[in-house]
């Protein structure tokens, strides 16, 4: 063959192996589980009522809440790390058998996820458990990429589901509260959960006095935190002073400063924090409320440390998945991994203890 011929096979190889990648990426990729083969733990709560912003469920026994929060499983489907992310949480959720479970963002990722998300709804009703969380900035991120609504109708279709999408007049697209009760009525949480989108618009950019085109991460707005101090207000109204938890995916930018002391109460700092680029000010109005002691996030993989910031605990979540970035990724050995999932246990009064638990150490 003569060298031009050469020069023009080797070319269409290399255009036909590029095609091929292209149209792989954007393939509908579903979960790698046996979704049938799933066996019920069960619920132990019940809904008592529910608005576009909240829902209020109550325990069907006695004994203390327990919730497991899992964050940023990055749910693409394209290899068998979506398959090993999915198949830990189950065995997870079947070992400690939770009233409650809490997603914190970038959850379902990719192309052409769709049928991802009803996939995991379908897992959650199999396992006839309840659950709830918030969207992350990897959420409808891709341009083939279900929306970010679009996303949260699919979930919320089902029945074990509890986000709300919130009110239209509320920035973003998964702003509610949830309020928990025990067996007797009596307030024991509430959880409000915040959308903290993706990255910044231009016009933020020039408000907040970055460069145009610069990538910088978004956060809660102003109309958010008016309506948390409105909500807060309404839940005081119902139940008296009472504790609550904050959920939201990319953190506050006081974690960042926070972070800086080094003054961990558990966890490690194994990057720099990918806080919010700007104040809101939902701190500000998270300690003059006076009922929020805990503010959880995701976003930052290889962080899982928190810390108590002006009376506030500010924590990461155990990184969940190992289809994106993480020690797994990077290939440390797996003793190493931070993989897993963060758990609560709720008192009467509302105060609560936290475990960082690693799939590799259960």
């Amino acid at each position: 063959m003569k060298k031009k011929g050469k020069i023009i096979l080797c070319a269409v190889l290399v255009f036909v192996l590029i095609a091929g990648g292209i149209t792989w990426s954007f393939l509908p990729h579903p979960l790698n589980y046996k979704i049938n083969s799933v066996e019920a733990v069960g619920s132990s709560l019940e809904v008592t009522e529910q608005t576009e912003d909240c829902v209020t469920v109550k325990k069907t026994g006695d004994g203390e809440y327990k919730i497991l929060m899992f964050t940023d499983m990055h749910l693409d489907g394209k290899n068998s790390t979506s398959g090993l992310t999915v198949n830990r949480m189950v065995m997870s959720i079947q070992k400690e058998k939770p009233d409650l479970v809490l997603l914190c963002g970038d959850n379902v990722t990719s192309a052409l996820n769709r049928v991802r998300c009803r996939q995991l709804g379908k897992i959650f009703e199999k396992l006839g458990v309840y659950w709830a969380g918030v969207l992350g900035n990897h959420e409808g991120d891709n341009p083939m990429s279900i929306k970010r609504g679009e996303m949260m109708d699919e979930f919320c279709s089902f029945e074990h589901c509890l986000m709300k999408k919130g009110k239209a007049d509320v920035t973003g697209d998964c702003n509610y509260a949830l309020h928990l009760l025990d067996r007797d009525g009596a307030h024991v949480e509430t959880f409000f959960f915040v959308d903290t989108f993706d990255e910044m618009n231009e016009e933020q950019l020039a408000k907040y006095g970055y460069e145009p085109g610069e990538s910088v991460y978004d956060g809660t707005k102003e109309d958010q935190v008016e309506w948390y101090k409105e909500k807060l207000a309404e839940t005081k109204s119902l139940y008296g002073e009472c504790k609550s938890i904050m959920l939201m995916h990319i953190p506050l930018p006081q974690l960042g400063a926070a972070a800086e002391s080094g003054d961990f109460l558990y966890g490690d700092k194994l990057e720099g924090v990918c806080c919010s680029g700007f104040d809101s000010g939902m701190f500000d109005a998270i300690k003059a409320g006076g009922s929020t002691q805990a503010v959880f996030c995701g976003h930052d993989h290889v962080n899982n440390f928190g810390l108590m910031y002006e009376g506030v605990l500010l924590s990461y979540i155990e990184m969940s998945g190992y289809g994106s970035y993480s020690l797994y990724s990077r290939g440390e050995p797996e003793e190493k991994w931070l993989q897993g999932y963060t758990a609560l246990t709720l008192h009467a009064d509302g105060t609560f203890e936290q475990t960082q638990v690693r799939y590799v150490e259960q």
